[in-house]
């Protein structure tokens, strides 16, 4: 199952077919829409037979991103403002697939960043110090809410998940013209 995001594609080879959606769909026409507009959400649920995957996507690095746009990002990096809506889109989209009884297998979430490494690392850190329960040990929880929490780029995406390869479509686009 192929789902797009701005330039980028990512093909879910092992995704079980109707537990994988666009989540973040804001038209009321559409069939996955959610209902709760004001809700943070990322962008695709996966289903596959042993877990659970929310993966946010976001593309600075597109060909055609303005400059205005990437200051603004580069700026949200840098005032953690970027880290908590990565955790934000986490937390209310388990609240929704748990109130949903969706929420059946373990979660990990995966964001997809094109940025470089370093600066994915240290989101990585950030995002994870402000995801539930905020790097607490807490003695009542008996099971965490999800498995793990990463950033990648393009090029760590390949290498760590070479089954459910990443592209850039424009690319891709572009080698089949030639």
């Amino acid at each position: 199952m192929k789902l797009t995001e701005s330039d980028l594609a990512i093909d879910f080879t092992d995704a079980i077919d109707g537990g994988t959606l666009v989540f973040d769909q804001m038209k009321p026409t559409q069939p996955n829409y959610h209902g709760l507009s004001e809700q943070h959400r990322v962008d695709f649920v996966v289903e596959l037979e042993e877990a659970i995957l929310f993966v946010e996507v976001k593309d600075p690095g597109h060909p055609r991103a303005q400059t205005e746009g990437l200051e603004k990002f580069h700026k949200e990096i840098e005032n953690g403002t970027l880290s908590s809506t990565f955790a934000n889109k986490f937390i209310d989209t388990f609240l929704y697939r748990w109130a949903e009884r969706k929420v059946t297998k373990p979660v990990h979430y995966l964001s997809l960043v094109t940025l470089d490494l370093e600066l994915n690392a240290n989101l990585t850190d950030e995002v994870t110090a402000k995801m539930p329960p905020a790097g607490r040990a807490v003695d009542r929880w008996q099971r965490s809410i999800y498995e793990n929490c990463q950033v990648f780029n393009l090029e760590t995406w390949n290498e760590n998940f070479p089954k459910w390869p990443a592209t850039r479509i424009s690319e891709a686009a572009n080698q089949t013209l030639t």
